[in-house]
């Protein structure tokens, strides 16, 4: 996940899930008329009304669980934790296999693709012949701000899962793939491209879509600093409740990262809150962060080493930094992965 860069301005934003992979320090965007941003939207988004189960345990738990939220939501936004790649990729290749995904879900807007590249998209999704080099053109297009993660085998591999799947379905049942990404040499954000392409190809058709962006993208709430500085690029869940409130149903990855380069100190996460809440003891586990205790963790504690910020004279310091921001107002769901060391590991199912 990546925010663009806007050179004057002198806040810096590490997203950890892209340094995992790159260790190069991301930018966030800024514009001047912050007073407008502000008027447009509150500080958090408010979440839709979800009948969730308390705990959703191993992969295929999780995916039954992410598809019949479709009954109650019309986007679905997977965040994606590029610095844990293979449990990213098992759940997203899982729930577009599911039998029953097909039926409720006709688009998916990834980060890992560029709007420049949707026909050669179209043609690789619909099952035509397309070389290996002209196929990359759809994700070496966002490594202006992706700083190269999109290339991992991973991004691919879905791809060729979902055009598996149309491979077994009429014409008028195939799902599409849309890139959700503004592609080089553009002024247009990340967020406003993927907001745009979810309302054109899903919202404004009464449709339903998946939307599979890097974690942070899909914050409902951000600390004050970091929102002021961020212009119209401020976050895609925020941005679609605007216009479509209540019609975006939000999930993250919670679990163990390192800090981010430059980051000297922060609140290590005590995942044992995590763990002595939890009734089972598979992971990943999905969980809803509207119930006691889970949305009343910090979000400084456990999303903390997501984003940082290298304004002023301190050094780079996690831009949750005090803040009394909580999980719960962060996105609706988390899939929790566990606090050990072994999280890299292939996804568990049940």
């Amino acid at each position: 996940m990546s925010f663009r860069s806007v050179a004057a301005k002198n806040v810096v934003a590490r997203m950890a899930w892209v340094m995992a992979i790159t260790g190069v320090a991301l930018a966030l965007a800024g514009l001047a008329n912050v007073s407008a941003i502000r008027a447009q939207s509150p500080q958090s988004a408010s979440p839709p009304r979800m009948r969730l189960p308390d705990e959703a345990a191993g992969l295929d738990d999780i995916v039954r669980t992410l598809i019949a939220a479709f009954d109650q939501a019309d986007i679905v936004a997977l965040g994606e934790w590029h610095g844990r790649i293979r449990l990213d990729s098992d759940l997203r290749i899982a729930l577009v296999r599911h039998p029953d995904f097909a039926k409720q879900v006709r688009s998916i807007v990834i980060e890992c693709g560029s709007v420049t590249a949707q026909a050669i998209l179209d043609r690789y999704i619909r099952g035509e012949n397309v070389p290996r080099v002209q196929l990359e053109r759809a994700w070496k297009a966002t490594d202006e701000t992706t700083n190269g993660f999109c290339d991992a085998p991973e991004y691919a591999d879905f791809l060729t899962a979902v055009r598996d799947v149309n491979s077994r379905l009429p014409a008028d049942a195939r799902i599409r793939v849309f890139g959700g990404h503004p592609g080089p040499g553009t002024h247009r954000g990340i967020e406003t491209t993927a907001v745009s392409v979810l309302k054109e190809q899903a919202l404004q058709k009464h449709g339903k879509a998946l939307a599979m962006f890097g974690a942070a993208h899909f914050y409902r709430a951000l600390p004050e600093e970091i929102l002021s500085s961020m212009g119209d690029d401020m976050g895609i869940a925020r941005k679609l409740e605007t216009e479509f409130p209540g019609r975006t149903f939000v999930v993250i990855p919670v679990g163990p990262l390192d800090l981010p380069r430059g980051v000297t100190g922060g609140i290590a996460p005590n995942f044992q809150k995590f763990d002595r809440a939890l009734k089972t003891s598979v992971r990943p586990v999905l969980v809803s962060l509207q119930r006691l205790p889970f949305r009343n963790f910090s979000a400084e504690e456990f999303l903390g080493r997501t984003v940082t910020t290298c304004r002023g004279a301190g050094g780079c310091v996690s831009a949750f930094k005090g803040s009394a921001l909580t999980l719960g107002q962060m996105a609706d769901a988390c899939v929790y992965v566990g606090g050990g060391a072994n999280v890299d590991t292939k996804a568990k199912t049940r």
